[in-house]
């Protein structure tokens, strides 16, 4: 990232990166179309995220989140270890390739309202996913360098 870029100019790929860095595996939580919801809730607690991908071989069949639990689940009474969660994901995933920037990712979350797009490379691969979170993260760690950069620039600090 060059010096007079942003953080919303920030590339979904650099972001995907830095969580891979963290991750035991690509950094996305997939699930099959016939396991339970009560699984996928399970395998979703046991990562500290707030949805997972649901895949059919290689291909994306969909999503299933927090809020499709709210709204499909708990709301109407159904049983999680009795619903396969190809009942109740969602199934127009909205997916981002590696080259958008931050602000684009954004702003298609807040147009659709949702929080996780799936990154997908030109082949349609999945390779990785990036939530609301990862962007606030993004933004408020530049904006903390930021101020730092201009604290140390008031004392008299300058880099050398």
């Amino acid at each position: 990232m060059d010096a007079r870029d942003g953080p919303l100019d920030t590339r979904v790929k650099d972001i995907v990166q830095s969580k891979n860095a963290l991750a035991d595996n690509d950094g996305v939580l997939t699930t099959g179309p016939s396991a339970t919801v009560f699984e996928c809730i399970g395998r979703m607690v046991d990562h500290d995220v707030g949805s997972i991908v649901v895949v059919d071989g290689e291909a994306i069949a969909g999503i299933f989140t927090e809020r499709d639990y709210m709204q499909s689940i708990a709301l109407k009474g159904r049983s999680s270890k009795e619903t396969a969660v190809r009942e109740v994901m969602e199934q127009d995933v909205a997916k981002v390739g590696p080259e958008k920037q931050l602000a684009e990712c954004m702003h298609l979350m807040t147009r659709l309202r949702c929080r996780h797009l799936p990154v997908v490379n030109d082949a349609g691969d999945l390779v990785g996913i990036v939530s609301i979170g990862d962007c606030v993260k993004r933004i408020l760690g530049s904006a903390r360098a930021e101020t730092d950069r201009l604290r140390k620039y008031v004392r008299g600090q300058y880099p050398g």
